[in-house]
């Protein structure tokens, strides 16, 4: 007990911060492997994102030591762990270690994460590799990097390549935010996520800042977690997930670039955004594809937040970039080979037709 209590005066104190909306039981899941975690110094906040699956009561039932933050409404990514985040802040944190509830540790994870950490004074924000919940041994991921030249996130693809990138012009390392543990002083200095995004690319956003202010975002190879992978909003091409990652997108490169360059991504942002609507309207998927269009639309008005669902793409203007997709984008990205293709292909349709 008397070592016990040494390491938590020594060890940096770590607040745990895990959002639930309505995932009671993926929580806790996730909350039975925290508590077999090695580390001595920690403590766990539950912020509940008004979910209706009565999960305030069975959590204080199950794990009365978790400090439970509720909100009485849904305030996304963002929102839910920036409240969480500001309650740490407030009580001594040296870390904050935002965990998915449908995560799984294993109990030497978080140790490794912060050793790794107090290692460098250069290190700002780590993750350890994810792995797949259902295929523990597969890489689900070590890290992404940023192709300014291309406006592409790509995934790095094996831990070798890692150097390699990091002394690439113009690459910038990007960690997701399933497992994502902040130092205090990055906290201080850069602030908290930006609520504008609501759900997804905000970690990427967030890494742009920390890499810009001069600090690394780096993967920790020995720490290991396991990710069941968004329960909570479904596959990507939900509605949900199909409008917040459209509209984000834009936000994430129009932020983060200069002069001509915003012109050239906003050309690129119009064509890959009407060209996904229209995959998406081959897979009869017609709400996601609605959701594409609104996205692009609200990204483009610079509507940030939750999803109101009442500002949408004009009714004409969706129905002309429906007409066919692939036409306008082509257009749009000076493919006029291409556009002229098409238009001879309908071209000879119609006579077939007239001629049937």
């Amino acid at each position: 007990m008397q070592w016990f209590q040494m390491c938590r005066m020594v060890c940096p104190k770590v607040f745990i911060i895990i959002l639930n909306w309505n995932g009671l039981k993926d929580t806790l899941e996730c909350l039975e492997s925290v508590y077999k975690l090695d580390y001595p110094n920690f403590e766990v906040i539950v912020v509940d994102n008004g979910s209706a699956d009565n999960s305030l009561t069975v959590i204080r039932e199950n794990y009365r030591q978790v400090m439970m933050i509720e909100s009485k409404e849904n305030l996304g990514y963002t929102g839910g762990n920036n409240v969480g985040m500001s309650y740490a802040m407030q009580n001594g944190a040296d870390y904050m270690w935002l965990l998915n509830n449908d995560t799984i540790v294993e109990a030497d994870t978080l140790s490794k994460l912060v050793s790794t950490a107090e290692s460098s004074p250069e290190v700002g924000i780590i993750s350890p590799i994810i792995y797949y919940y259902d295929q523990p041994d597969k890489i689900q991921f070590w890290g992404d990097y940023l192709d300014w030249k291309k406006f592409e996130v790509l995934k790095v693809e094996n831990l070798e390549s890692w150097d390699d990138i990091n002394e690439m012009h113009g690459k910038t390392i990007s960690l997701w935010g399933t497992a994502l543990l902040i130092k205090r002083d990055i906290i201080e200095k850069l602030g908290y996520l930006n609520s504008k995004y609501f759900a997804y690319h905000e970690d990427c956003e967030y890494s742009i800042r920390v890499a810009k202010a001069g600090y690394k975002c780096i993967i920790e190879p020995e720490a290991k977690l396991y990710h069941k992978d968004s329960r909570s909003t479904g596959s990507r091409k939900t509605p949900f997930q199909v409008y917040f990652r459209v509209r984000n997108y834009y936000f994430l490169w129009m932020e983060n670039v200069e002069g001509l360059t915003r012109l050239t991504y906003f050309r690129k942002f119009l064509a890959e955004s009407i060209s996904y609507a229209g995959f998406l309207m081959g897979e009869k998927l017609d709400e996601s594809a609605d959701a594409c269009f609104d996205g692009a639309w609200c990204a483009i008005r610079n509507i940030g937040g939750p999803w109101s669902g009442k500002i949408k793409m004009p009714y004409l203007m969706k129905k002309i970039f429906s007409w066919h997709p692939y036409f306008w984008a082509n257009l749009i990205r000076g493919k006029f080979m291409n556009v002229a293709f098409e238009i001879l292909k309908r071209a000879k349709i119609r006579v077939l037709k007239i001629i049937a």
